[in-house]
């Protein structure tokens, strides 16, 4: 599976699983707080329905004393009988400590529910009290459900949308996969027509060509040189080439060939070159090394100003590449490094050069620090560890 597909896939089972959580927790307090109210429905008609059968069976009671015996009893409330004053006249030796209210209610723990009673041949007797233990057992269970669902359904919807997306993307994979073979086909096939185009440009002699032919000269030795450098990002992207061993490589002499390659582009856009260059040697492979500058030169002519600077300096730790050319938002300078990546579209391109510089730093452990404004310039600084220095001269 390529990199962009796991990528893909990734983004996309997560925000599916991620989206269908968000769904069935809120259908979760949903479904909680219906069954409690249910419960709470089905308790309060329970405890009325009770009261109201309680009330009857005392109706004939014409002694306080054998209200026990008048008293229908039920397991699932206490019962208490109270006066107009609120004082508890049954039973004597328990009484609920709540605050008195009438209706059904809560408090401390437990729901009540009070219901005046009229008793003419008792005029003591005032309000029937009823206590229920919680539904806290039954909401607990709904609980235990709920997250037994949870549990189950969410990493049901993972698999499934897993193996949905493997299917969904097998046309895309296929697609990417042909594209990848004809870019790398064609790659392979173009390496011979430019290469016998660069030597032969390089062979012929300027000072034997007239104005007129040195002018398309110039403006072929241009063309060429900007298809090789296009074609080497795209062999070492398409054709996976791997770097050999790193070996001593003086940079400064190899920052002066690279500027060289690419003077005929920077005449051409007649870009001042300035050049602050110390020795330097660094443990490194020379051709990547070489990728690097080339992709860091290239777009500091690619996005500069007609009759723009390009400033290179170089020292033991560090090499900068400015230009003072459109500049980026400064917010974007982590989207720069991105594979086929690019801010500004009129230029061209593939979007490659920084994605393979940073590729590349990161494997020699280069830091790149990025500094832009729009429409005065970039900069790009390399540094490395000390211990890739093998001496300054």
């Amino acid at each position: 599976m390529l990199l962009v597909e796991k990528k893909t896939l990734f983004k996309f089972v997560s925000v599916f699983v991620g989206l269908n959580t968000l769904f069935l927790v809120t259908l979760s307090i949903f479904y909680y707080n219906y069954q409690k109210n249910e419960y709470l429905d089905f308790l309060q008609n329970e405890m009325l329905n009770y009261a109201e059968t309680a009330s009857e069976s005392i109706y004939e009671l014409d002694d306080i004393n054998r209200l026990d015996d008048f008293l229908l009893h039920d397991d699932r409330f206490d019962v208490e009988v109270v006066d107009k004053k609120n004082v508890v006249i049954y039973p004597q030796d328990n009484h609920f400590n709540m605050k008195f209210q009438k209706g059904f209610f809560r408090s401390n723990g437990y729901y009540y529910y009070v219901k005046s009673l009229e008793l003419d041949q008792i005029k003591d007797i005032h309000y029937l009290v009823l206590r229920s233990e919680t539904i806290d057992p039954q909401l607990e269970q709904t609980k235990k459900s709920i997250y037994l669902v949870l549990f189950l359904s969410i990493p049901f919807f993972a698999i499934m949308i897993f193996v949905l997306s493997r299917i969904f993307l097998t046309p895309l994979r296929e697609y990417i996969e042909f594209l990848d073979r004809f870019i790398r086909d064609a790659t392979h096939e173009l390496n011979t027509p430019i290469s016998i185009l660069s030597m032969s440009l390089e062979r012929i002699e300027q000072n034997e060509l007239s104005a007129k032919n040195t002018k398309a000269f110039s403006r072929m030795l241009v063309a060429t040189r900007t298809m090789s450098h296009l074609f080497d990002d795209l062999s070492f992207i398409m054709l996976a080439q791997k770097s050999s061993v790193s070996t001593q490589v003086n940079v400064k002499e190899l920052v002066l060939q690279r500027i060289s390659f690419f003077l005929p582009l920077a005449e051409a856009k007649q870009i001042e070159l300035i050049e602050d260059l110390q020795e330097c040697e660094l443990l490194v492979n020379e051709g990547d090394l070489s990728r690097i500058i080339d992709n860091l030169l290239s777009n500091a002519i690619k996005y500069n100003k007609i009759n723009g600077r390009l400033t290179i300096k170089l020292d033991t730790n560090i090499l900068s590449v400015a230009d003072t050319g459109i500049g980026f938002d400064p917010a974007k300078s982590s989207e720069i490094f991105g594979r086929f990546t690019r801010l500004e579209s009129a230029n061209g391109g593939f979007g490659l050069g920084l994605n393979i510089v940073k590729s590349l730093c990161d494997l020699y452990e280069i830091a790149i620090d990025v500094q832009t404004k729009i429409n005065e310039g970039t900069t790009f600084i390399l540094s490395w560890k000390s211990s890739r220095i093998i001496h300054t001269l």
